[in-house]
C-alpha cells in the first residue's frame, strides 16, 4: 500500500519541507495554548468574564489544530522531537518574537498575535495547492479558524465584523472538525 508521504511526493512537493512546517505551525499552536491558559487564570481588567470566555474558546480550538497538525505529521511519516524546548524553538509565535501581552491592554496584543498566526496557514496553503489536497484542507481549516478568533476579539472591542460569537459554537473548530467527519460534540481526532 503507497503511505501518505509517498502520494505527496508523487505530487512534487517535498515533504521534508512540509513536515518542517507543520511541526513549526503546531509549535506555535501549543505556545498559544500555553499562553492562553496563563492569560485565562489572571485578572484581565475590563469585561473580565466576556474575554476569559473567548480566550478559553480560542485556546480550545488551538488546542484541535495542534491535535489535527500532529496527526497530519505523523501521517506523513514525520516526528516530533522528545525534548519540548527543541519542538518549541521551531514555532512561528514564540513569545520573544513577538511583543510580551501588555498587562495594561492584552487585548490589542492578543488581536497582533492572532492576526500573526494567520500567516504561516497561509504559507501551508501556498505550498500544498494542487500538490497535497489533504494539508491544503487542513491549512484552509485553520487557518479559517484563525480569522475567526480575529473577529472574536474585533467583536468584542466593536471594531470588526461578527463572527461565530454565541455560545455552543466558538471553541468546538467547525471548519476543522468538517474535515473530520466527527460527530457533534466530540473532539477531533488528532
Amino acid at each position: 500500500m503507497i503511505s501518505a508521504r509517498q502520494v505527496v511526493e508523487q505530487a512534487g512537493l517535498d515533504v521534508n519541507i512540509l513536515i518542517d512546517r507543520l511541526t513549526s505551525a503546531a509549535a506555535a499552536e501549543l505556545s498559544a495554548v500555553y499562553r492562553f491558559t496563563i492569560l485565562t487564570a489572571r485578572p484581565l481588567g475590563f469585561a473580565d468574564e466576556e474575554l476569559r470566555q473567548i480566550l478559553q474558546d480560542i485556546r480550545d480550538e488551538d488546542r484541535h489544530h495542534f491535535d489535527a497538525l500532529v496527526g497530519r505529521i505523523y501521517e506523513l511519516d514525520g516526528t516530533l522531537p522528545d525534548d519540548i524546548r527543541q519542538f518549541l524553538k521551531r514555532s512561528h509565535a514564540r513569545p520573544e518574537d513577538g511583543a510580551a501581552v501588555d498587562a495594561r491592554d492584552p487585548v490589542t496584543t492578543l488581536i497582533e498575535d492572532v492576526r500573526r498566526a494567520v500567516d504561516p496557514y497561509r504559507g501551508l496553503c501556498d505550498l500544498t495547492e494542487g500538490k497535497d489536497h489533504r494539508t491544503h484542507l487542513l491549512a484552509q481549516a485553520i487557518r479559517n479558524e484563525k480569522i475567526e478568533h480575529q473577529a472574536w476579539l474585533g467583536e468584542f472591542l466593536g471594531t470588526g465584523q461578527p463572527g461565530r460569537f454565541h455560545r455552543g459554537f466558538r471553541g468546538h473548530s467547525p471548519f476543522l472538525t468538517s474535515l473530520t467527519a466527527t460527530p457533534q460534540g466530540a473532539d477531533p481526532p488528532a
